[in-house]
């Protein structure tokens, strides 16, 4: 018989790789039946965690992995990290969460802390810099969402399908010249958004203006995007997430007009406040738990080295949803 592992182990035992691991170094952190499962199924198997540690594991492993999140207001960031606890779940690890506060010095403040005290990281949205991404994974096992880092497991999300049906719903209700109400340049899923707009919008015969304005805590640079998509003869509005799509809504309605009448407004992510809007958002949706649980898989995948080593990026396509928050283009008016 071949050496015995901690994997065979945890087959004999019923539990997870992760569980033997605390079972036989740290006791104290599982039941004591569960510890004298895995003790006897160690016995049985003739298993030598202290001879010489399993190649393919790491037997001073806490079970723990780390999800870093720039903030738990906005709801997407709760969808991750209820898909990242369902996979723990299943696979017998425990999570800790940590808000960065959507940024990269409170992101990296973060990491190093909490790599202290887990086996790997779950990095929703990073907002700090490559580099500082590919230092992090130096240490331990680490996995990116909606981010691609060269040399870095990555989960992320393609909006190019759903933004080109959008524009073309959009052409089909004879608008041709739109807005684009960008979020913050640090955000990797700005920058995409922004280059599949210009090549749907291009395919379809339309105009894109970008809307950028320097964003303040108290958001009055919303009214200056309104102003200026009414100076330039916009007469659809992108805004990077439902957020801000509904906060560009309200704008226009202070202005006496009307959405969609006026201009139609369509957003990002899906949100329940979007749903429950009047109108309701044309947005777009992805099963967020889904992309939890991916980047899960693949990070506890790495910390048993039950993976095949690839760092090939999952992809999860978004869907566009209509709504009524879009509609045909207004008549020009008789100063246009």
């Amino acid at each position: 018989m071949g050496k015995v592992t901690i994997r065979d182990v945890a087959s004999a035992a019923g539990v997870s790789p992760a569980t033997v691991s605390r079972a036989l170094t740290q006791p104290g952190k599982v039941a004591l039946e569960t510890a004298i499962k895995v003790r006897k199924a160690a016995d049985a198997l003739g298993y030598q965690p202290r001879v010489e540690y399993d190649d393919a594991f790491d037997a001073a492993l806490t079970g723990e992995i780390g999800a870093l999140v720039p903030d738990l207001q906005y709801p997407i960031f709760a969808d991750y990290v209820r898909g990242i606890q369902q996979e723990c779940d299943a696979r017998g690890f425990g999570l800790t969460i940590n808000v960065t506060g959507n940024n990269a010095a409170g992101e990296r403040a973060s990491a190093d802390r909490c790599l202290r005290r887990v086996d790997g990281l779950v990095i929703v949205a990073s907002r700090m810099p490559d580099s500082a991404v590919r230092k992090t994974a130096q240490s331990k096992p680490v996995v990116v969402t909606n981010r691609l880092v060269r040399g870095v497991q990555s989960v992320v999300i393609d909006d190019r399908h759903s933004i080109s049906e959008a524009i073309a719903r959009l052409r089909r209700y004879g608008h041709r010249t739109i807005g684009y109400a960008a979020g913050l340049p640090s955000y990797w899923q700005n920058g995409l958004r922004w280059q599949a707009l210009l090549t749907a919008s291009q395919s379809e015969g339309i105009r894109l203006h970008r809307l950028d304005f320097p964003f303040t805590s108290d958001q009055s640079f919303y009214p200056a995007i309104v102003t200026r998509a009414l100076e330039l003869g916009i007469t659809a509005i992108v805004a990077y997430n439902d957020l801000i799509a509904g906060i560009i809504i309200d704008d226009i309605r202070r202005r006496g007009r009307t959405v969609p009448g006026n201009m139609s407004v369509m957003g990002f992510d899906n949100i329940p406040l979007g749903q429950v809007a009047d109108p309701h958002l044309a947005t777009t949706a992805v099963d967020l738990a889904q992309v939890g649980r991916a980047a899960a898989t693949k990070l506890i995948d790495r910390i048993l080295h039950t993976s095949n080593g690839s760092i090939e990026p999952v992809v999860i396509a978004s869907r566009f949803i209509d709504g009524p928050s879009i509609g045909p283009a207004p008549a020009p008016s008789a100063n246009d």
